[in-house]
């Protein structure tokens, strides 16, 4: 990887193999994430559940045809826990593809500001140019009318 298409982890220093592969997880992670595709799809997967549970009858919405473990007390806090852990993990990685963002946003910035003070320079050296020329072109001017003159007394002299 090189630091132009891959923003450093810290000042001039590239990601570990493994942090690299984090990253480029975690962009894949958010991208998928914040897909279109993935929302119309978690959409559907809702109204699916409720249409289901509200239009199911008694026996369905009561939960009575799931097994006894899965509806009980007990099964709520694994199903929780895990629920949690992944929503935190996800956190994390969207996170990371953020800050990896954010870098990059960073690099670009300080590009756009090193053309700046660039910029700037030419700017000033080509006002310098410009004066210089100016400067020039009226010694010229000057010249030309004394070369005038000059040839002006000859003629009549003669």
């Amino acid at each position: 990887m090189t630091s132009e298409t891959t923003p450093p982890t810290a000042v001039n220093e590239e990601p570990t193999l493994v942090e690299g592969k984090f990253q480029s997880f975690a962009d894949w992670i958010s991208q998928a994430i914040g897909s279109p595709a993935n929302i119309v799809i978690w959409l559907l997967l809702v109204i699916a559940w409720i249409s289901l549970f509200a239009f199911g009858g008694p026996k369905l919405a009561t939960g009575s045809w799931l097994p006894a473990w899965f509806t009980s007390q007990g099964f709520n806090f694994p199903l929780n826990l895990v629920t949690t852990v992944v929503e935190l993990f996800i956190g994390f990685l969207v996170a990371t593809a953020a800050n990896r963002s954010q870098r990059a946003l960073t690099a670009l910035l300080s590009k756009i500001e090193r053309q700046e003070v660039q910029i700037s320079d030419v700017e000033e050296h080509l006002a310098e140019q410009l004066q210089q020329n100016t400067d020039l072109t009226a010694e010229v001017h000057a010249l030309a009318e004394a070369i005038r003159d000059v040839v002006q007394m000859k003629s009549n002299a003669s």
